[in-house]
């Protein structure tokens, strides 16, 4: 079993030119293999039970919970570029995930995602694309900020709930764009609390959580909700044998999320 951090999309610019290269570029870079299944996911009753109970007054079906998040996550599309020993430019392409935190155009994704982008272009479920900045970044919890100048009209920013607050148990939703599908939904549970996962720079992540909803790659930075629809942290990792979704994904609390997010802000010029 390996731990991956990179749910995010990439493939280099030589692989555009046909589907079957693309496919054999992803297969290569990611080291996974794609398996498209359905999946009906349904919040019974009984999984309620055990929240705060302003939670299960407030909590939604996964439709509701998708209707009402939905436009606050976009997609990151990145361009990384760069020259090799022989003087040759070479493109890249990544995809990771995002949610919007205010009205001034400010996204939340994975540092990790844009880590390396000398391009980076936010795409919104509305149809609106903008190109967007590098607020701040902390490669130590794998939060990074970004900016877009879109009107506040246009945006539609997620809440933060209290990750403390959450319970083993507790149904989940991730958005995102995994293997590139923008607005795909996902459902599970809150499998753990109070993990430990290694930021890119080799840093600890502490009080992870893990859930069984399917993350993949393009699902980075995007949210871990709960079913009133709030933002409890931003998926990161995955555990897995084959590269792909086995059912045990980290998100990066949202507790940290918020501390650092802040930070980041005060510290922009």
């Amino acid at each position: 079993m390996r731990i991956s951090i990179p749910p995010r999309r990439r493939w280099s610019s030589n692989a555009l030119a046909a589907v079957a290269v693309l496919a054999a570029a992803l297969g290569a870079a990611l080291a996974t293999t794609l398996t498209l299944r359905t999946q009906t996911a349904v919040v019974p009753q009984t999984v309620v039970l055990g929240q705060p109970a302003a939670l299960v007054r407030n909590a939604l079906t996964i439709g509701q919970v998708y209707a009402r998040a939905s436009a606050g996550v976009v997609d990151v599309g990145v361009i990384e570029t760069t020259t090799d020993p022989w003087g040759r430019t070479r493109s890249m392409q990544a995809e990771g995930s995002g949610f919007v935190l205010d009205t001034r155009g400010d996204i939340v994704t994975s540092a990790h995602v844009v880590a390396d982008a000398t391009t980076i272009t936010v795409s919104f479920k509305n149809g609106t694309k903008a190109d967007a900045t590098v607020v701040g970044s902390d490669v130590s919890t794998d939060v990074a900020v970004l900016r877009v100048g879109v009107p506040a009209a246009r945006l539609s920013p997620l809440a933060f709930a209290a990750s403390s607050t959450v319970k083993v148990g507790d149904p989940v939703v991730a958005i995102g764009s995994p293997f590139g599908y923008p607005q795909s939904i996902t459902a599970g549970i809150v499998s753990a609390l109070g993990r430990t996962i290694e930021a890119p720079n080799g840093a600890a992540i502490r009080n992870a959580i893990q859930t069984d909803t399917a993350i993949n790659s393009g699902n980075s930075g995007g949210p871990l909700l709960n079913a009133a629809g709030k933002v409890i942290g931003v998926n990161a990792q995955i555990a897995s044998r084959s590269g792909g979704s086995d059912g045990v994904g980290f998100a990066v609390p949202s507790d940290a999320v918020k501390v650092v997010v802040a930070a980041l802000l005060a510290g922009a010029t």
